[in-house]
């Protein structure tokens, strides 16, 4: 893996030095200290005086466990203690580390952790793919791209890859092949909610507003809670002039002022000045709280519609 930055230059030559004189650092007494940089928040005594382990894979073991049972910090501590139990640097339990703290937001050290991984078995293909999907949410679509493409190529590919792809391509503009990622994704995971809101709002920017509705009707009905393929959803009925059905879409959390106001923005894109108007004279008039939202969309609306002759524009 290639990369000039400072920051990566000292990753690859900590992973370097570690690897030389792990065994060392271990008799010395300051291996602790190689991961500390990771973090265990000072709950290493408390857990090591009451979960002691004999070996690191018992560590390991005891991690997944507690991540099962949706106990970050006890799975962060044991994952650790594994890793100072190891003569050298192991990948996966380096990604596993990783994956709780881009979990809990701490996205440099997930960064240093996926990287680390990658350092020691570049072929990592959970650590590869979950720093395709990290770079991805900071917006760096090139690298994330780097990571992703070679993991999507491969044998037995994991959905998460297909899916950031996709995205990274409707991004770009090219929604046909954004279309043929979160299809590639589907064939691996069949069903998940996440990549049929996104292949139906990829369909719904490509104009494909039939197929938007298909892909976001089955992504509610995976998951009757997913707010934002509700959204995506009222979008499309806004889109085919159903506006009432849009307003029961993107309502569903009961906030019907937030969506007179948000199917009247949606509506003075498109064009369609005189029916934004009433969207949100209706959102002011649900909800003071959205007054001030509602009312600035108007005016910006009234200068348009003098500017068009108070007509909605041609189509």
């Amino acid at each position: 893996m290639k990369c000039k930055s400072l920051s990566c230059i000292a990753l690859a030559a900590l992973a370097l030095a570690l690897s030389g004189c792990a065994s060392t650092a271990q008799q010395n007494g300051v291996n602790s200290d190689l991961y500390g940089p990771l973090g265990d928040d000072g709950s290493s005594l408390a857990y090591g005086t009451a979960f002691p382990v004999a070996s690191p894979g018992e560590a390991y073991r005891n991690g997944e466990a507690a991540l099962r049972a949706g106990d970050a910090d006890r799975a962060l501590f044991e994952y650790l203690r594994g890793l100072r139990m190891e003569r050298r640097p192991q990948a996966d339990p380096l990604y596993r580390v990783g994956i709780i703290h881009h979990g809990r937001g701490n996205q440099d050290l997930a960064q240093n952790a996926y990287r680390w991984a990658l350092e020691i078995e570049p072929s990592h293909v959970g650590a590869g793919t979950a720093l395709g999907v990290l770079l991805l949410q900071q917006r760096d679509y090139e690298g994330a791209e780097r990571h992703l493409t070679p993991i999507a190529n491969g044998r037995n590919s994991p959905w998460q890859a297909h899916n950031a792809l996709g995205v990274i391509a409707d991004i770009r503009g090219e929604h046909s092949l954004a279309g043929s990622h979160f299809e590639q994704a589907l064939s691996a995971s069949p069903g998940t909610p996440l990549v049929l809101n996104n292949l139906g709002y990829s369909r719904y920017l490509a104009g494909d507003l039939p197929g938007a509705r298909h892909s976001l009707r089955a992504a509610v009905s995976a998951n009757p809670n997913y707010e934002l393929a509700w959204r995506n959803l009222g979008l499309v009925y806004a889109r085919e002039g159903d506006h009432e059905t849009a307003i029961e879409a993107v309502a569903r959390n009961g906030d019907r002022a937030k969506a007179y106001n948000d199917i009247g923005y949606i509506s003075m894109l498109e064009g369609r000045y005189q029916d934004a108007m009433g969207f949100f004279e209706e959102a002011m008039r649900l909800s003071p709280a959205y007054y001030i939202t509602a009312s600035e969309n108007a005016r910006n609306l009234d200068s348009l519609l003098r500017r068009n002759g108070g007509a909605n524009r041609p189509n």
